[in-house]
C-alpha cells in the first residue's frame, strides 16, 4: 500500500511538470506553485511572483506558496514583505525546517542575530542534518562575538560537508584569533589539501609559523602565495612586516 502511494505521488508530480515543461497554462495552485519555482529558479520575478499569488489566490492556506513567493519578496528587496511571508509559510506548517531557515537569513542580514539565531534553532530542531543551517548560525555568533559557539557550529558543517573548504578556513581563522594555533594550522592545512590553490589558507598558515619562529615553513607558505595571488603580494608583505614587529616586542624567554 505504501508502495503504491509513493507511486502515485510520483505520477502526480510528474504530471505536473510536464504541463510546466510543456507551456500548457497551470490549472491547479501546484501546477502554479511549481511554474513560479521554474521561474524563480530561471530569474524570472515577476512571472514567478504572479505565479505564486495565483497559488495562493486559489489556495490560501498553500504554505509552499508562502516561502515561494518570500523567496522572490526577498529577491526583489522587499524584505518586510518577505518576513511577513516567511511567518505566514511557519505559522501553517510549524513542522518544516525551510521557513525558518529563510526567515532566520533574513534576519542575519538584518543584524537581529538572537531572533536569526532562534530561526536556526529551530530549523534544526527539525532537521538536523542541514550544513547551510549551521553555517548561518555559526555566523549568527560569531557576529555576537560568541566565538566557540561559531566555532562549534562550522565543526558541525565539516562533520556533514568535510570538504568545505571556505568553513575550514572560517574555523582556522576564528581559531587563529582565540590562539588556538594548532587547531587554526590543522584547518588551514586541511584546507591546502582539499584545494591546493587557497591562496589565503597559505598566508594565514604562514603568519602562524612566522610567529612560532618557523621562518623557513612560513616562507614557503608566503612563496605560495606570492605564486598564487600576485595582486596580493603588497598586502601580504605588510602583514609579515607587522607580524615580525609583534614578534619582536614579546619578552625573550
Amino acid at each position: 500500500m505504501q508502495g503504491s502511494l509513493k507511486s502515485l505521488a510520483l505520477l502526480a508530480i510528474l504530471g505536473i511538470w510536464l504541463v510546466i515543461a510543456s507551456g500548457q497554462t497551470p490549472r491547479n495552485p501546484e501546477e502554479f506553485y511549481a511554474r513560479g519555482a521554474a521561474r524563480l529558479e530561471k530569474g524570472d520575478l515577476e512571472g514567478a511572483l504572479a505565479d505564486f499569488n495565483k497559488a495562493l489566490e486559489i489556495l490560501p492556506k498553500y504554505s509552499a506558496a508562502w516561502s515561494g513567493r518570500g523567496s522572490v519578496k526577498k529577491k526583489m528587496g522587499d524584505t518586510e514583505g518577505a518576513l511577513a511571508d516567511y511567518t505566514r509559510a511557519i505559522e501553517l506548517t510549524p513542522e518544516i525546517a525551510v521557513p525558518y531557515y529563510s526567515r532566520g537569513f533574513l534576519l542575519l542580514e538584518k543584524k537581529d542575530y538572537d531572533s536569526a539565531i532562534k530561526d536556526f534553532d529551530k530549523a534544526l530542531e527539525i532537521q538536523p542534518s542541514l550544513a547551510i543551517v549551521y553555517r548561518n548560525r555559526g555566523d549568527a555568533r560569531k557576529f555576537k562575538e560568541d566565538f566557540a559557539g561559531a566555532i562549534a557550529d562550522y565543526g558541525k558543517v565539516i562533520e556533514i560537508e568535510p570538504r568545505n573548504v571556505e568553513v575550514l578556513f572560517e574555523r582556522g581563522s576564528l581559531r587563529q584569533t582565540q590562539n588556538d594555533l594548532d587547531g587554526a594550522i590543522a584547518d588551514f592545512t586541511k584546507a591546502i589539501e582539499i584545494t591546493p590553490g587557497f591562496a589565503d589558507a597559505y598566508a594565514e598558515r604562514g603568519l602562524i609559523r612566522l610567529n612560532r619562529l618557523l621562518d623557513q615553513e612560513a616562507e614557503k607558505d608566503f612563496e605560495r602565495y606570492r605564486e598564487l595571488n600576485i595582486d596580493g603580494k603588497d598586502y601580504l608583505e605588510q602583514r609579515i612586516k607587522y607580524a615580525k614587529y609583534q614578534r619582536d616586542k614579546k619578552p625573550k624567554p
